[in-house]
């Protein structure tokens, strides 16, 4: 079972949440609620839950104000907010599960089918990341992204990432002077995440980043080559868009 906690200000949005957990998971263990911080942070520290349900806005101060507070957060996280779509970009550069108030049941699904298998690892860094992020106010100017890995997040300077490959529901992530890694997340996901920050999609299988782009070449079909001295294939369905930002950026 996954011991799930509501910490919301918002009694009806508290009320939902816990009867759609109810009735349609089996595996969750509803250990309590609460409605403030002070006593969200109680009843983390009476419960050790798995997953809290959190929500930013509150009475007596904000989530973050209450996750501040805590030695160590070694529980998932899954926002849930009412916050505009600038900071739904913020949760994402930082790897947080969210759900937008009202909560949409297979949004829901899609968000607890991420637990299983819970890691207790320290996520303050991953929470930091993204109080930058907000605070940015959806400023495409942020530069960095939380990658979840198996000792829990790292915090990445998106400028040292040449490109992203896909590799089914795995992207594989290559930076300029630092080990690839592999991340349980699809290239669409990244596509989304990081073409506001100057990334295109030239293939199914390949996102890249235009800084790192030298030299456009016709033959085959279209190709890219990259500062690294890599060749990448140009699909046909994304040569346009890859044209028009290379001569954009030349501008």
């Amino acid at each position: 079972m996954i011991k799930a906690l509501i910490i919301d200000d918002d009694y009806i949005s508290r009320i939902l949440l816990s009867e759609i957990l109810k009735r349609s998971f089996g595996n969750i263990e509803l250990l309590g609620e609460a409605d403030c911080v002070e006593e969200g942070l109680m009843l983390i520290n009476r419960t050790n839950p798995d997953v809290v349900f959190l929500d930013i806005s509150m009475p007596d101060g904000t989530g973050f104000d209450m996750l501040d507070k805590l030695d160590t957060i070694d529980f998932k996280i899954i926002f849930v907010t009412a916050y505009s779509e600038y900071a739904i970009k913020a949760f994402k550069y930082s790897a947080f599960d969210y759900l937008v108030k009202p909560i949409d049941t297979e949004e829901l699904k899609k968000a607890i089918s991420r637990i299983p298998k819970i890691h207790k690892v320290d996520n303050k860094i991953a929470v930091n990341a993204l109080k930058a992020n907000l605070l940015s106010n959806g400023d495409t100017g942020s530069r960095t992204i939380a990658l979840p890995d198996q000792n829990g997040f790292a915090i990445i300077d998106v400028d040292k990432i040449i490109r992203c490959e896909g590799m089914r529901n795995y992207t594989r992530i290559i930076f300029k002077e630092e080990e690839e890694k592999i991340v349980s997340r699809t290239l669409l996901e990244f596509e989304n995440l990081l073409t506001p920050l100057g990334f295109v999609r030239i293939h199914r299988s390949h996102l890249v980043n235009l800084v790192n782009v030298v030299r456009y070449i016709k033959a085959q079909g279209g190709m890219v080559e990259l500062r690294s001295g890599e060749l990448l294939k140009v699909s046909p369905k994304h040569k346009e868009d890859l044209l028009n930002k290379l001569l954009h950026n030349k501008l």
